[in-house]
């Protein structure tokens, strides 16, 4: 969360703010649930670092800035590691009935979210399309 933190103090964008924001909550709620269900089952759960204070976004040295084409795309990388996790989760858990159910609903909520963030970035023209691959010796039309 603390790399949407940091989107949230250098970003100016209304759509950009929100869409961190719904990330934030997303993390905030998967966090929360796994947290009481650790704690509840006699789990000790690590330390984490504390939460970015809140900046001007506009105090802010361009230099240090991120533009909100880095924003986004930082976050759709954080968001292709999240299926995975969830997958790996849900593969590793010993009990279905609770944590693998449990990865399953932290996957759909990412995948919902993930069309979001496309359609936002495709409207914005930060989606990064890779180049066309020829291999050598097909022919050229």
């Amino acid at each position: 969360m603390r790399y949407e933190e940091i989107g949230l103090n250098t970003t100016t964008d209304d759509e950009v703010k929100e869409m961190l924001t719904d990330v934030v909550k997303i993390c905030e709620s998967q966090v929360k649930r796994l947290s009481t269900f650790m704690r509840k089952e006699g789990v000790p759960l690590p330390d984490v670092t504390s939460a970015k204070p809140n900046s001007a976004p506009n105090e802010v040295p361009l230099g240090v800035k991120l533009t909100d084409d880095e924003i986004t795309n930082g976050v759709a990388f954080k968001l292709v590691t999240c299926p995975t996790a969830c997958a790996k989760g849900q593969v590793d858990s010993v009990r279905n009935d609770i944590i693998g159910n449990m990865w399953t609903e932290y996957f759909l909520e990412w995948t919902i979210f993930g069309g979001t963030l496309k359609t936002l970035m495709r409207k914005r023209g930060w989606l990064k399309v890779p180049p066309y691959y020829f291999a050598h010796g097909t022919p050229k039309r």
